[in-house]
Formats: structure tokens, C-alpha cells, sequence
């Protein structure tokens, strides 16, 4: 049960009320993490620009979206995995890779370029670091500023799934 509510836009102050409108206007997601983010309409504008930088960065939306999918299975944030499901398929990642990542295996179908993705987000959510060997394939397949990109990914969709743990966020009910 989640335990945060989203405001109507009665409860809202002028400023989340603009907030609340862009957001709509835009189309950008108006539940999930941001019925917290709401709350300090600072923050959910830079969260929304920084979401909006990994959308374009120099990852394939396949590689993205493995690291989206490695993070918040990892935190176990249901919001994120039902969100992120369908929008992974849709950036090309098979559904055995999905499944895989679900039950905690690695796919048996993965290329050498999703499998390192994935070890790189595994070694650094449980580690909390990265191996020399997993640095060196990093940065021969992605570079420095791919690598960085992984990075990025996963911190910001670990900093998602903690928000929506906190709350107790649901996804929405089909």
C-alpha cells in the first residue's frame, strides 16, 4: 500500500501546481516517483532534466534500458520493473533477457555488450565497485564517457527505486 498521496491540485502550492501542469502538458509521468518528487518541485525539475539527458545519451536504448532493468531489480522496486517492462521490449531487449534479469540469472543470450552492462551495474550495486577486468572490457566497448553513461543510468534508477521503496510505491493496477 503506498504510503505517500499524490496532492490534487487543490493541495498544491503555486509552484507545484505550475510544476504539476508542465509535467502534464508534456506528457511526462505525473505518478510514480514523482508524487514524491512533487513535493520539492526543485529537485523534480532537475531530476526531470537529468532523465531527459539519459534518454539521449550515447547508449543504443537497449544498453540503457539493461541498466535500468539490472538497478531496479537489484532494489526490488516494483513501480520501475512494471514501468520499465514494457518500454525495455519496445528498445529492442528480448523477453528471455527480461525474464532472465527477473529470476536474478544471466541470459543466456545476451551479446558480450549486454553482458557487461549488466556486470557492470552487478559489481557496483553489490560491490560497490568495479573490477579492473570489468573496467578494461568497459572501456574497450564503450569508452569513458559510455561507461560514465552506464554509470549515471544505474545511480539515477537507484535513486528511483530508493524513492519508490520509501513510499512504498505500487505500479498501477492493470
Amino acid at each position: 500500500m503506498t504510503r505517500i498521496k499524490e496532492l490534487s491540485p487543490a493541495e498544491m502550492t503555486p509552484e507545484q501546481l505550475e510544476l504539476y501542469a508542465n509535467t502534464r502538458a508534456s506528457g511526462g509521468l505525473l505518478g510514480g516517483p514523482n508524487i514524491a518528487y512533487l513535493r520539492i518541485p526543485k529537485f523534480m525539475r532537475i531530476n526531470r532534466d537529468a532523465v531527459g539527458y539519459l534518454r539521449s545519451n550515447s547508449l543504443r536504448p537497449r544498453l540503457r534500458q539493461l541498466a535500468v532493468l539490472k538497478t531496479v531489480k537489484f532494489w526490488g522496486a516494483r513501480f520501475a520493473w512494471a514501468y520499465h517492462g514494457p518500454y525495455s521490449r519496445k528498445a529492442g531487449v528480448e523477453q528471455d533477457i527480461i525474464d532472465a534479469i527477473a529470476q536474478g540469472r544471466d541470459p543466456a543470450s545476451a551479446s558480450p555488450e549486454d553482458r557487461t552492462v549488466l556486470r557492470i551495474c552487478a559489481e557496483l550495486l553489490e560491490t560497490h565497485a568495479l573490477s579492473d577486468a570489468t573496467y578494461r572490457t568497459a572501456i574497450d566497448l564503450f569508452g569513458e564517457a559510455g561507461l560514465a553513461d552506464i554509470v549515471a543510468t544505474s545511480g539515477m534508477y537507484s535513486l528511483t527505486s530508493m524513492v519508490l521503496n520509501t513510499f512504498d510505491i505500487d505500479p498501477p493496477a492493470i
